[in-house]
């Protein structure tokens, strides 16, 4: 499919439907499993998390966090927070990529996932007993820090990660990141790893697009210059998903998506560079690559590119 024609279309379904087309958030309730009885037990279990069961036969209709986080080196998947994780409390989301201020381990989400702050619960672990038995381990992995919530282009969580857990950079079903793009990714091709749904399982499935010609004013007329968009559809559930650029390089979040009369449609995913991400959260913090290497946006950055022109 050629961008120009995506591009076109795009424009016509806004123009001519401006009264149904519209950009919003894309995160989900809670599941239905997650009850505030389930949320006491976590909070009490610590970095231990707990374990609810998901039967074989319930795990095409229960659509909550069925995907596998990456194994630690140094950890079993049980004990760790990984990057591109499924959030479920406040909010089912997605969280993005580790951060470091050089003394403490911080993950990344959208702002409007951690509205209200406090504790975040996200999927640690992922296993299948003898009988077939899917069994999510969750746990209370920390509490937002850092929160801005003010359109496409502004729109960032930052949750720091209590101690006791392992620390995963990788991304599961993705090898990046890589390293960091700090510029405007106009026309780069993009991948994003998220955990959101519509009418089929779409947990851990990377979803492509290519980055296009600044669409964000045409939905939202608050927009910093750090949105973006790209062809290439977000569910609800996917906000907050790391996108990945060219060599695997962290170029941002995904934070909105295009409804019609407020039902999702794919075709155009919108986020926050990671040059606003670091605008936002400041110089002090780095992103942790695969390798473990820490990298930002500061002039000294191997990947920094131009300023994105947006204002």
């Amino acid at each position: 499919m050629r961008c120009a024609a995506v591009v076109t279309a795009l424009c016509l379904l806004v123009i001519n439907g401006a009264a149904w087309a519209q950009a919003g958030h894309l995160p989900l309730p809670p599941p239905p499993w997650y009850t505030e009885e389930v949320h006491q037990k976590v909070l009490a279990a610590g970095p231990q998390g707990i374990e609810v069961p998901v039967s074989h036969e319930q795990a095409p209709l229960v659509l909550d966090c069925l995907g596998f986080a990456p194994a630690s080196a140094s950890a079993p998947a049980s004990a760790a927070v990984s990057a591109g994780g499924c959030m479920v409390h406040p909010h089912a989301c997605t969280m993005n990529f580790i951060f470091t201020d050089g003394s403490s381990s911080y993950i990344g989400t959208a702002g409007h996932c951690v509205e209200g702050g406090g504790d975040v619960v996200m999927q640690v672990a992922t296993r299948v007993d003898p009988t077939d038995t899917v069994l999510v381990t969750v746990a209370k992995v920390g509490s937002t820090v850092k929160r801005v919530d003010s359109g496409i282009g502004r729109d960032f969580g930052l949750v720091k990660i209590d101690p006791g857990f392992a620390v995963v950079p990788a991304i599961a079903g993705a090898l990046g990141p890589a390293g960091a793009f700090c510029g405007d990714p106009l026309g780069q091709p993009v991948l994003h790893y998220g955990h959101g749904y519509v009418f089929a399982v779409e947990q851990g499935v990377p979803k492509a697009g290519e980055v296009i010609p600044d669409m964000t004013l045409l939905f939202d007329f608050t927009s910093e210059q750090y949105g973006y968009n790209w062809v290439g559809y977000g569910l609800p559930g996917d906000s907050g998903s790391p996108v990945l650029g060219l060599a695997a390089l962290a170029v941002g979040n995904l934070t909105h998506g295009i409804g019609l009369a407020g039902v999702p449609v794919p075709g155009l995913s919108m986020g926050m560079t990671l040059e606003g991400i670091f605008d936002f959260i400041g110089s002090g913090y780095s992103l942790v690559t695969l390798d473990g290497s820490a990298v930002n946006c500061g002039a000294a950055s191997p990947a920094k590119g131009r300023k994105n022109p947006k204002g």
